[in-house]
């Protein structure tokens, strides 16, 4: 066996009440032979095929979001226009006619990121306006939470979409008062224009795949999950794993309940490899809190009692979940708002007493209340949660939620405080910033990008987060036993830090200068 010494380092372990170490051995296999003192490791292990010297440098477990739309995130980067920080409408339209002309041979034009509350008009465009920069072919653009989406006329016209349609459970479409079509539809009612968007071939998936995991491996992150998938896109990350290419450990989610339609997705056979694990289910429970589409128990800001949407029934969501547990599925459901967090619980409380062994997970968890926390706790489950909603969403939240729940959402620090397990992660492309520093720092500060601070109360510690990070985030993968922290028989998946975040003030500021997969540098900063 052929062993490789990494020596005189600052090696934050992340495993036994954050130890720290200089050296770590690593073997043929890409796993942590042993890790400890330079000297001790030399006199049990040497000579070595190779040894690299760090001079001091900070190394910590590699990172892992716990819930980033890997596949979208690469969409963004190749086939797909980013309108994530457009303020007008104008700007707007002039990157849509731009992008139209540069790609003269897409049958559709997509475009994802735009946020009313950033924009000069304070609204989101409608039909109108995306008919007058394009008629001739299909035009969708899909908000940053992705919980709602414009149509211009051409694409509600192939998706024979019109005044008289109906309206799916769970969704909305949006009209005006004369009754016409504004081309908005909210959650489940996407569906009616998406189901008509062509699939994307296996070539499209794997360029979004693959384009997406540099990104990701360049800011220190190894591991992440892809939390709804369709039937061609997880076809898609098996096939890219068969071959070796998939360069980022993923756990993907298969969507149980697609948009706009009633129909369930066939539950696919469990598949597990270092690079691929397909385990768990995915459901949507409500809406998001940006576009104030989460169900809560009281009503938004400067409306007439409505209190968002849920996009669920109990008996459909049990029923389909259950036969998801039957085949050893753990379940993961978004719900964000009270009303979907405690219908989720239900849920679960009674899938626990078929499958008790069977860890779940919420996906984002916007509040908590006492009967809530005490069913997390029973179940030993995991929110999955994300700080940077924070940072970049803080104006949606300020003008839409009540002031007492402002003081509570995304509730970090109560989640901790009561034992429950912690997965951090960005939503990413939701979020523009999925540097998870920034994340991170404001899991720490709760600030948002404009300085003010949401949920103080809610702080917790770098340990914390970071932990989350790591850690916490294995943990919800139920893969602890092989990644998260730097101990003998894991993975030896880890990242050099520019500095030691715990000698820092500010730890947005951190950067990833190598990442290591499996005991080998797959990144290295210009």
């Amino acid at each position: 066996m052929s062993l490789i010494l990494i020596h005189n380092a600052n090696i934050l372990t992340m495993d036994n009440a954050f130890a720290k170490a200089d050296s770590m051995v690593i073997n043929d296999s890409g796993k942590i032979e042993a890790i400890g003192s330079a000297i001790e490791l030399r006199n049990q292990f040497g000579p070595f095929q190779e040894t690299i010297d760090f001079q001091g440098k900070t190394i910590i477990p590699g990172l892992n979001d716990a819930h980033i739309h890997v596949w979208k995130i690469g969409h963004l980067r190749t086939y797909m226009l980013d309108v994530r920080g457009i303020k007008s409408i104008v700007e707007f339209k002039q990157k849509l006619k731009d992008f139209a002309a540069k790609n003269p041979n897409s049958e559709w034009i997509m475009a994802r990121g735009i946020n009313e509350m950033v924009l000069e008009e304070k609204r989101l465009p409608t039909k109108e306006d995306l008919d007058e920069i394009i008629s001739d072919r299909p035009v969708f653009v899909i908000r940053t939470c992705a919980h709602i989406g414009i149509a211009n006329s051409k694409a509600m016209a192939i998706s024979g979409v019109s005044e008289v349609t109906e309206v799916p459970f769970g969704g909305e479409i949006r009209k005006n008062q004369d009754g016409s079509l504004q081309g908005i539809f909210t959650e489940r009612a996407l569906g009616l224009i998406m189901n008509n968007i062509p699939p994307f071939t296996f070539e499209e998936y794997k360029n979004m795949i693959l384009e997406a995991h540099s990104y990701l491996l360049s800011l220190g992150i190894t591991s992440a999950t892809d939390p709804a998938a369709n039937e061609e896109l997880l076809a898609a990350y098996i096939q890219l794993d068969a071959a070796g290419l998939l360069k980022v450990r993923m756990n993907v989610f298969p969507l149980r309940i697609p948009d706009g339609s009633d129909e369930i997705q066939v539950l696919p056979e469990q598949y597990e490899s270092e690079f691929l694990q397909i385990k768990t289910v995915k459901f949507f429970s409500d809406g998001g809190l940006s576009s104030a589409t989460a169900a809560l128990n009281v009503p938004y800001k400067n409306t007439d009692g409505y209190k968002g949407v849920l996009r669920l029934d109990y008996d459909k969501f049990y029923e389909t979940a259950k036969e998801a547990v039957a085949k050893g599925f753990s379940v993961a459901t978004h719900a964000i708002g009270h009303q979907a967090v405690d219908l989720t619980l239900k849920v679960y409380s009674d899938l626990f007493k078929i499958g008790p062994t069977l860890r779940h997970r919420i996906e984002h968890v916007g509040f908590l209340s006492q009967e809530n926390i005490n069913d997390f706790k029973r179940m030993n489950m995991t929110a999955a949660m994300q700080p940077i909603f924070i940072y970049e969403l803080a104006n949606n939240f300020k003008s839409t939620l009540p002031d007492e729940l402002l003081d509570v959402v995304y509730p970090c620090k109560t989640v901790l405080d009561n034992g429950i397990n912690l997965a951090l992660s960005t939503d990413g492309p939701v979020v523009k910033e999925i540097n998870p520093w920034i994340n991170i720092e404001t899991a720490i500060t709760r600030k948002a990008a404009d300085g003010s601070v949401i949920g103080e109360s809610q702080k917790i510690t770098l340990q914390q987060a970071l932990y989350g990070y790591t850690v916490g985030s294995a943990v919800a993968d139920n893969l602890e036993n092989v990644k998260g922290s730097l101990a003998v028989g894991k993975y030896a998946d880890f990242i050099v830090l520019n500095e030691n975040p715990f000698e820092l003030n500010d730890v947005s500021k951190v950067q990833t200068m190598e990442t290591w997969c499996a005991g080998k540098l797959i990144f290295k900063k210009d």
